[in-house]
């Protein structure tokens, strides 16, 4: 039973994301370049551990296949989340949480390709709500994604200068000359 839901929850993903993919021409374009590999995803502190095969329109999950995976990567679920919400996705790889075996291209080339997927969140939303409402939900997230960098940003610069200044825990740059 167990297996059927996941099965059932890893074909209900494969559609949503293929829709999503659909939506941006260069995305499908580089995952058709990529069609016949294979990519592996362990999740280590999760029952979750899948395929993916990218084709011409879109990518294939899969819970099992047969051959050996050309690429396997190799995570906790919290490795997987801030890789994902990363904006450089190196920074997680090659012993800081994610690990790849095999080929370490393809990985690569895979995430550099979701990573610069430009899906039509606004286009979707308006199928189903409208244009109007779409765009003001659009207009909505971006002031939230823009003052969400202003306050990340000076949240790190204050806990710098406190670590540094007050704290007396960090050097100082000229400390440390």
């Amino acid at each position: 039973m167990a297996n059927m839901l996941s099965t059932s929850a890893l074909l209900i993903l494969e559609s949503s994301l293929n829709k999503l993919i659909a939506t941006d021409s260069v995305t499908v374009a580089a995952l058709a370049k990529l069609s016949g590999r294979v990519i592996e995803f362990k999740v280590t502190d999760a029952p979750i551990h899948c395929y993916i095969l990218p084709y011409t329109q879109g990518v294939e999950l899969q819970q099992h296949y047969q051959s050996d995976a050309d690429a396997t990567l190799t995570g906790s679920l919290k490795h997987f989340r801030e890789l994902t919400l990363s904006e450089d996705s190196s920074e997680h790889f090659f012993g800081n949480g994610i690990s790849i075996s095999g080929d370490t291209q393809l990985a690569a080339t895979f995430s550099r390709i979701m990573n610069n997927a430009k899906i039509d969140w606004q286009g979707i939303i308006a199928c189903v709500s409208g244009d109007l409402v779409a765009a003001e939900l659009a207009n909505l997230f971006n002031r939230s994604k823009t003052q969400f960098n202003i306050t990340k940003d000076s949240l790190e610069l204050n806990i710098a200068e406190y670590l540094q200044e007050e704290a007396r825990t960090l050097p100082s740059p000229v400390e440390i000359e």
